[in-house]
């Protein structure tokens, strides 16, 4: 059981597609004080499975995002429907729901010019191997 199964709980109830918290409300929610790096750094607030923290959101269907540091604000965005799995504990969506990562989505929207780059780097690569065979005739 994780210290932050009261924020999965939060957001599996929450009615809307986004819910606008500030830190307080969060740490109201969660029964202590969120950590330094929450309060001042982004690296906490990343939508990384493998910290426990973003999996209470992510598991209850949720990312973050938009997250204010001076005002002490933080958006959380639903991603997803959660499927209860019993016990008030949930499940990522079901497969066959857009459960792409993040980072998947960012770099299908990113120009395709990595293929150009790939054909220019076996073209080089072709090249240079025809150099280097040709000096090693000559030298037979």
């Amino acid at each position: 059981m994780s210290k932050y199964n009261p924020l999965s709980a939060r957001l599996a109830g929450h009615a809307g597609a986004e819910w606008r918290a500030t830190f307080a409300e969060l740490e109201e929610v969660l029964g202590f004080p969120l950590p330094k790096g929450a309060r001042t750094g982004t690296n906490w607030w990343r939508n990384n499975a493998a910290a426990p923290h973003a999996r209470a959101w992510s598991g209850a269907g949720w990312e973050a995002g938009d997250v204010d540091h001076v005002a002490g604000l933080v958006t959380f965005r639903r991603i997803a429907a959660p499927r209860p799995t019993g016990a008030g504990e949930f499940q990522p969506p079901a497969p066959g729901a857009d459960d792409t990562p993040a980072i998947l989505k960012r770099l299908e929207a990113t120009p395709k010019w990595n293929l150009a780059l790939v054909a220019g780097g076996l073209t080089i690569a072709a090249g240079l191997s025809l150099f280097a065979i040709r000096g090693w005739m000559r030298r037979r």
